[in-house]
């Protein structure tokens, strides 16, 4: 089997740090670039990191040449300040990435998204999320698959009190997340990263969303 090519964006977060482990040590991949603000302390014969400048994002189009572009950028309100630079990062990045994966002809564009998301919620956070997934599905891409996870739970980077309490507490209440509820349940970083992996090497055509609920029978 031909071994394939892969983009990453968001290499630095908890998501993509685990899905970059993935990439690197699978033979699936010959060859996979990342885009970071600042390198990262690793090296792999078959990794290649560019520092971008997320906001000229054209300009580096001829990296998206490749297999499969995997989106795993986000911030929260607290780090972006303003609303403004929250639709920056998660709508108008992922949005303008997915552009690219279409224009060169990417075979699959993988994205994490939120549960709950939709673009008629009341919640800014849900209500921007689902407006970024009503706009990647007007595109043209062969294979897009959308990922909603709940609250993620793993080492991050930088140290989250109030996400670090909340992944604690609820995952010391599985009774809480049965039934409709189910989608609601904390999930680790790693499993949504084997789900997003293993989706791309399924290479499936159309459009897929996945709830929370579903990324363990995935992954």
């Amino acid at each position: 089997m031909e071994r394939r090519t892969a983009l990453l964006l968001g290499a630095s977060g908890l998501v993509g740090g685990e899905l970059l482990k993935l990439l690197l040590q699978s033979d699936l991949y010959r060859c996979v670039t990342i885009f970071v603000r600042t390198p990262l302390p690793v090296e792999h014969e078959k990794l290649q990191q560019v520092v971008v400048d997320f906001a000229r994002l054209e300009s580096y189009e001829r990296y998206f040449y490749v297999d499969d572009v995997f989106c795993c950028l986000g911030t929260t309100r607290k780090k972006a300040k303003t609303k403004q630079q929250f639709i920056q990062v998660d709508y108008e990045y992922t949005l303008r990435a997915a552009a690219l994966a279409e224009k060169c002809r990417a075979k699959s564009f993988l994205t994490v998204s939120s549960v709950g998301a939709n673009p008629c919620s009341p919640f800014f956070y849900q209500r921007v999320k689902g407006e970024t997934e009503e706009a990647l599905q007007r595109l043209s891409i062969p294979s897009l698959h959308i990922f909603r996870p709940s609250l993620l739970v793993g080492k991050r980077r930088e140290f989250r009190l109030g996400e670090a309490l909340g992944g604690w507490l609820l995952c010391r209440l599985p009774f809480l997340f049965v039934g409709k509820w189910k989608k609601y349940k904390p999930v680790d970083a790693h499993q949504l990263a084997l789900a997003m992996f293993y989706r791309a090497a399924s290479a499936t055509s159309g459009v897929h969303i996945y709830e929370c609920d579903e990324l363990a029978r995935i992954s």
